[in-house]
């Protein structure tokens, strides 16, 4: 043999013996890796179930404290408001009559009487009352919200000339006191009409407690 090729064929020879154990390394090698992504992979499943277990407890607490904050909110002594309505025309009122809003369209303490007109406080504070009335063509009449017969505020709506219609909006703030008696009633002149058919309401509501 050529002295010269003997180191190619021993190379070529080691090469042929080296190759195998590299394929067997490499295969061992990816075999662990798959294992240990395998391994992360079961952990990261077990973290998810976890999270989703712990989400779900969560949004049960959420559920149950929006649910307790609205019966909260209804029971509350503070949740104070009512609405009212008048469904017909009233006429031949006289002064100081009192203006019976006959359908009630919310009352969250049943302090509204449709009886005699008459919303009893039921707990002192800070309120807000408002109340809208209406006149037919040449009708006008004074309207006033007196608190335990005591006015406070006052309305003046004029129809003016035939054909038209007349509406007027007074609000006022007062503080009032658990028991007092709070009512529209008509003022000292006016023709002693209103128009009624549901455009006229009557409503209040609590802003703060106030003793």
């Amino acid at each position: 043999m050529n002295s010269k090729l003997l180191p190619i064929y021993l190379t070529i020879i080691l090469l042929l013996q080296i190759e195998p154990v590299l394929s067997q390394g490499n295969a061992v090698n990816t075999e662990e890796r798959l294992q240990r992504l395998e391994i992360q992979l079961d952990r990261q499943q077990a973290i998810n179930k976890e999270l989703q277990t712990e989400i779900s407890r969560l949004n049960l607490q959420v559920t149950e404290c929006t649910s307790m904050k609205d019966q909260k909110r209804e029971n509350s002594p503070y949740a104070v408001a009512f609405s009212t309505q008048l469904t017909t025309t009233l006429t031949g009122l006289g002064q100081h009559a009192a203006v019976i809003f006959d359908k009630v369209i919310l009352d969250t303490t049943s302090s509204y009487n449709t009886g005699d007109g008459v919303f009893v406080v039921p707990r002192t504070g800070i309120y807000v009352f408002t109340w809208t009335v209406s006149v037919r063509e040449e009708w006008w009449e004074t309207t006033e919200l007196v608190v335990n017969g005591t006015p406070y505020a006052y309305s003046l709506v004029d129809a003016g000339v035939k054909g038209d219609r007349g509406t007027g909006t007074q609000t006022v703030v007062l503080r009032v006191k658990e028991a007092d008696h709070v009512l529209i009633r008509t003022g000292f002149i006016g023709d002693g009409n209103i128009e009624g058919n549901t455009y006229d309401t009557f409503s209040g509501w609590i802003l703060f407690p106030y003793e």
